[in-house]
């Protein structure tokens, strides 16, 4: 019995992915729950299994394809017998008296009726490829013949197909994420092909002119990367505040607990920052909002999920710790461990990566003094951690060697004031420095 395999709805919200491995060949006999293949989303990487043991009998996809959900992309032989057709019985009727059927030549100088008349090519395809310097869209006619009559300049637009290819949706989706950029309203497109088309480049020169070159193409994840930081640049008016942390005292907690317990439960600085910002965001709640500009109004949040920036061989993803304030900090130090392996690994679900509230970037651990992070929209807040360093501290007599954490708070300003970022990385402060101060307030 044949069996069609169709891409999965691997998210809500989540309408189409690419095809970047494929484990199977047409002929392999496969068991019930392998792996045929691996579909990259916005979100993760998720991997397609089997239904049903069998062979592989077609592959309609190749890796680079874009695919929608619900597309059928493969086909599998479950080797259960096949219910016979039988043969259409000849007819009862004697051979002289079978009707034969005579299709009728034209006549050679006969015109075809104009119905069939075959149309000149020009008239159904616009051949002609659009142009910048040397460079040709990588578009199909009848994308490009689309962007023309929407008035779009088609080398504005991301492609999200093989090869950075764009399609019809891609064109859609600018037009509709300008239109919003200008009205300031409209739902966007959050879980589907984020901030898609929003930034653009003007033609590159030939640089194999002054030396050899060579080509990468972006991965699925670097190019929402690139379009997500720069949607949130062009539309958000970002502040960074910065502050240092007094933190020898926990860290000599930290370490001491760290030789009583096992690897997966290992207390890291970030695991500490969780706790903290979640009780951070119920003491300021305008940082757990996000700013609905159409209906004028601020979304406020009563759930502190808080995304953990994990850098992968494929580029940053951030997954999200769910209801981190009403966690212990054990509890989240576990968890936390867990999520960032199954990251590393490419091995994270999308559920794992939606609904976060507050994003921390830790990159103490290769170095630096101070970075700007960039406000994931439509988020109104991150904090950047850098290394901390053992500096001199003057305490009213003389100066003194202090372990100090710098951290780095953006904000949108347009939700959050200078004054209300100030007190709020203090708040974060605080709390590292004198733990008490986080479970009287937290």
């Amino acid at each position: 019995m044949k069996h069609e395999i169709t891409v999965p709805e691997v998210s809500e919200g989540v309408t189409s992915g690419t095809i970047i491995s494929i484990n199977v060949a047409v002929g392999d006999q496969v068991e019930e729950d392998q792996t045929l293949l691996e579909l990259e989303t916005d979100k993760a990487v998720v991997e397609i299994p089997a239904p049903v043991a069998g062979e592989v009998s077609d592959i309609k996809v190749a890796e680079g394809d874009k695919v929608a959900i619900g597309a059928v992309i493969m086909s599998v032989e479950d080797g259960e017998a096949k219910v016979a057709i039988p043969e259409p019985l000849e007819s009862g009727l004697p051979k002289e008296l079978t009707p034969t059927i005579v299709i009728p030549e034209p006549e050679q100088n006969e015109p075809l009726p104009p119905s069939v008349q075959s149309k000149p090519v020009e008239q159904v395809l616009d051949l002609t490829p659009v142009r910048r310097d040397d460079q040709v869209a990588p578009a199909a006619p009848s994308v490009r013949r689309l962007a023309r009559d929407l008035g779009v300049d088609i080398y504005q637009v991301l492609g999200t197909g093989s090869g950075g290819r764009i399609c019809a949706e891609d064109v859609r989706l600018f037009v509709r994420d300008k239109m919003q950029q200008l009205t300031g309203g409209g739902a966007t497109s959050i879980t589907t092909d984020e901030f898609t088309g929003v930034y653009a480049q003007r033609p590159l020169p030939d640089f194999s002119k002054w030396g050899e070159i060579s080509t990468e193409p972006l991965s699925r994840i670097r190019k929402l990367t690139a379009a997500a930081v720069s949607y949130a640049w062009s539309t958000i008016p970002m502040v960074t505040q910065y502050d240092k942390a007094v933190i020898e005292g926990l860290e000599d907690f930290r370490k001491d607990y760290n030789y009583r317990v096992t690897a997966e439960a290992k207390l890291t600085l970030t695991a500490v920052l969780v706790k903290v910002c979640a009780a951070a965001l119920k003491t300021f709640p305008q940082f757990n909002s996000s700013l609905d500009l159409a209906r004028e109004a601020l979304i406020l949040k009563h759930y502190q999920h808080i995304g953990v920036a994990v850098d992968t061989a494929n580029g940053l993803l951030v997954p999200v710790i769910k209801d981190a304030g009403d966690k212990g900090i054990e509890e989240l130090a576990i968890e936390l461990n867990d999520l960032a392996e199954k990251t590393r690994q490419r091995k994270i679900s999308p559920a794992d990566m939606e609904g976060g509230c507050f994003i921390i970037s830790n990159l103490g651990g290769i170095g630096g003094d101070a970075f700007t992070p960039i406000v994931y929209a439509p988020q109104v807040a991150i904090l950047g951690v850098s290394q901390a360093e053992m500096q001199p501290v003057w305490n009213g007599r003389e100066f003194e060697p202090r372990l100090m954490l710098p951290l780095s708070l953006s904000y949108d300003h347009r939700v959050i004031d200078g004054a209300a970022g100030a007190r709020f990385l203090r708040w974060i402060c605080v709390a590292l420095e004198n733990p008490i101060h986080l479970a009287m307030k937290g």
